[in-house]
């Protein structure tokens, strides 16, 4: 009986011993973002107390700060303290003929993209992932293209040769041997599709084997050169419209190699382009008169009429001329007519005297004169008849005597 409670008091003490021992372990504990426990410690489920583990970041992560490792205590687990990021693989480098582009980034998984220039083609792959160590594969390489030479031509030739191959850009030049015309592209080019463009070569054509048919008549109009065939390479004819009509194209068509002529123009009924007129008045600003400016009226008085009085002062004055010579001729023949007269008695004074007198008063004999004679006259031309008619008063006191003019029909005008 003894025995039996003894057995059964070890039982308790080993279950209770055995339930305190399993409160103080520690589960396994929870990695942090992007990391997982170390070496064995991933095989365990408990941790008893006092154990430490450490923890290790993911593939393609790297450690970014703090401790790995954690402790457990009385079944809990210290904090995890461990950071982890994504790698970087950084630039990829460069590539000769090409480019790289990064549309997602340089970090871990994600992936660039290459490229080359037009002409070129690409060695290599076009898409590389960022691995946990760096870029998963070199850069490729862009290498350019290549053209075969191009088919030999018929009558003709290109320039330059080479010895293999084109490249991409590389330019030849068609030329036909004489006698031959080129109908084609007179060049081509090395293309990044690996051909020449373009593709068709051009053809050398026998000048002589081109005709073009007659090209007829134009419609409202006429053929004015190019009338006889044959009508060979780049023979021309050219036309034009009847009147009233107006060319629409060249008035001049080709000969072309195809053996067609190029395109004929047409003649279109012209349609008279109304005239409009457009008058355009210019305001005039008003004039504002100025306190310090005066503005002289506009003279209204008609100029002189030169030329009526011009046409009768010619005769007047030859009318005044006529009638003094006449005078003198009068007055020379009644001295003649008393040649006998000799008073030789009269006085050196009183003749002195009467010429003296007739000097003096030559201006009152001239207006006497004018009074007597010529009132009609001497009114109208005054200056001009005292010009003319005081010479022959003193011609006439010289050779007539004062007593012949006495009783003269002068003397009734004062002389």
């Amino acid at each position: 009986m003894i025995a039996v409670c003894r057995t059964t008091v070890l039982v308790l003490l080993g279950l209770v011993v055995f339930a305190q021992s399993q409160n103080e372990n520690c589960s396994k504990p929870v990695p942090g973002p992007n990391m997982n426990l170390k070496d064995s410690f991933i095989l365990l489920e408990t941790f008893p107390h006092g154990s430490k583990v450490s923890f290790a970041c993911a593939v393609g992560y790297v450690t970014a700060g703090g401790s790995p490792s954690i402790t457990c205590t009385s079944g809990t687990w210290s904090p995890v303290m461990l950071k982890c990021e994504r790698f970087n693989c950084g630039s990829a480098g460069e590539i000769l003929n090409g480019e790289v582009d990064y549309p997602e980034g340089t970090q871990f998984g994600d992936v660039l993209v290459a490229s080359c220039n037009t002409g070129y083609n690409m060695i290599g792959r076009s898409r590389i992932t960022c691995g946990a160590r760096g870029w998963t594969d070199r850069l490729p390489e862009c290498q350019v293209q290549a053209c075969d030479p191009p088919p030999a031509l018929a009558n003709g030739d290109y320039t330059p040769k080479v010895d293999e191959v084109y490249f991409y850009g590389n330019v030849i030049r068609y030329s036909c041997n004489k006698g031959f015309v080129l109908d084609g592209s007179v060049t081509a080019v090395c293309s990044e599709s690996g051909q020449f463009d373009p593709r068709d070569p051009p053809k050398c054509t026998f000048v002589g084997d081109v005709q073009c048919k007659d090209p007829g008549s134009l419609q409202n109009g006429e053929r004015t050169a190019g009338f006889q065939p044959p009508h060979g390479y780049l023979s021309t004819v050219q036309f034009q419209c009847n009147s009233g009509y107006i060319l629409n194209g060249s008035g001049i068509i080709t000969c072309g190699l195809d053996g067609n002529w190029s395109p004929r123009p047409q003649c279109i009924k012209s349609t008279p382009t109304p005239t409009t007129t457009t008058t355009t008045t210019k305001a005039t600003p008003p004039i504002v008169p100025s306190k310090e400016t005066t503005v002289p009226s506009p003279d209204t008085t008609p100029p002189p009429d030169h030329a009526n009085h011009l046409k009768w002062a010619i005769p007047t004055v030859l009318g005044i001329i006529i009638v003094a010579v006449i005078c003198l001729v009068v007055y020379k023949k009644k001295r003649g007519s008393q040649r006998g007269y000799s008073d030789k008695n009269a006085s050196k004074d009183e003749g002195v005297a009467l010429s003296v007198r007739r000097w003096t008063f030559k201006h009152t004999r001239y207006h006497n004169i004018c009074s007597c004679m010529l009132p009609r006259w001497c009114s109208r031309y005054h200056s001009l008849l005292f010009f003319l008619i005081l010479p022959q008063l003193k011609t006439l006191q010289t050779l007539v005597p004062v007593s012949t003019l006495a009783g003269s029909d002068f003397e009734a005008c004062s002389l």
